[in-house]
């Protein structure tokens, strides 16, 4: 009826997804869905290529086996590798939906790839992107209702070929993120915990109270979702997670954890970074717990611990949009930045 507000259109409808996803058509290459018996040759293929598209970051096999074996993913429709003459990996990708959150509300596709570096300015890269473009589509089209959907994908500033074959696919620059680092022979501070918490050192026994805060900490955030028990079990297993250099802060009177630092290292990114150093994978307090200097107290402790165990630096990354100040935070306690890297998105 005239004047009357019309029902959204459905992501399915918005997405459009073609019936079938085409392999690419590639002189000199052939292309296929990747197993996970090649996460070893993908990683490889990552890491030089990543020397130049992300050289502060090195992609670990574990990482990769997860990705390809996660809960999900369908390798047959959800990667594609690309092989020349010679059997040799040339390209490959990856197109992975990540499970719905009914709090943000989001449905969102992270699509992830990258070309041998001697094959690129051929053509790869475009054929990639029609690939992904299509099964994105496809894989936006399967959530049901009318939610926003992403076609997300992430990429450091040095990045610039990346960066620009996304902006042609209409991939807008949405969000940026600073690489913080601070070095641990300055002074460290002295702020004590709230006394009404307990300090403890991050366990398995902690693991799914620590997941839990996490996501409660972290739905308000651009771009999060809440993580999934598997994925954060995961995480936590994998060989560069150290929980002995993560702490959290526990409310005595409920067991729960109301404050977290987690961290890991991976020391095959020492020397891109030129010293030794530690990352902080999350920082967060509940919101009951904010304003008490709870994270400071925290991150102290765990600057402290990395000095301990022959670190050098302390590092991070944080949302320059955050809404809970924390670059401010981080600033006050004497993080720099040396960095950039951005979320590029398209939305359906």
């Amino acid at each position: 009826m005239d004047g009357m507000d019309q029902a959204p259109k459905s992501l399915r409808d918005r997405a459009a997804a073609p019936a079938t996803v085409d392999r690419p058509l590639t002189p000199g290459v052939t292309w296929r869905p990747a197993t996970a018996h090649e996460a070893a040759a993908i990683t490889a293929l990552e890491r030089e290529a990543g020397a130049v598209d992300h050289p502060r970051y090195v992609v670990t096999l574990e990482e990769m086996q997860h990705d390809l074996t996660r809960d999900g993913v369908d390798l047959d429709r959800d990667s594609l590798v690309g092989f020349d003459e010679n059997s040799a990996l040339v390209a490959y990708a990856l197109s992975t939906l990540l499970p719905f959150d009914e709090v943000t509300g989001v449905a969102k596709v992270v699509v992830d790839g990258s070309v041998r570096l001697d094959r690129r300015g051929e053509g790869i890269g475009q054929a990639l992107m029609r690939w992904h473009e299509a099964r994105g589509r496809q894989q936006l089209a399967s959530v049901e209702g009318a939610h926003p959907g992403w076609l997300i994908t992430f990429a450091d500033e040095a990045a610039t070929d990346k960066i620009g074959l996304h902006e042609q696919w209409d991939y807008e620059l949405r969000r940026w993120w600073f690489e913080l680092t601070r070095a641990l022979d300055d002074e460290i501070g002295d702020v004590p915990l709230d006394p009404a918490l307990r300090l403890e050192p991050f366990t398995a026994a902690l693991s799914e109270r620590t997941r839990l805060a996490r996501n409660d900490v972290f739905r308000d955030h651009w771009g999060s979702q809440a993580t999934p028990a598997a994925d954060w079990e995961v995480a936590r297993a994998l060989p560069t997670a150290r929980p002995d250099l993560s702490f959290v802060a526990v409310d005595p009177a409920t067991d729960e954890v109301v404050a977290f630092v987690l961290s890991s290292v991976n020391e095959e990114e020492w020397a891109a970074a030129g010293h030794s150093f530690g990352y902080i994978d999350y920082v967060g307090v509940r919101r009951g717990w904010r304003g008490r200097k709870v994270a400071q107290a925290l991150l102290n402790h765990t600057m402290r611990s990395f000095r301990d165990a022959g670190l050098s630096h302390a590092t991070l990354d944080v949302d320059s949009e955050s809404p809970t100040g924390a670059t401010g935070l981080y600033a006050g306690l004497g993080f720099t930045p040396i960095n950039r890297s951005v979320t590029l998105l398209k939305e359906f």
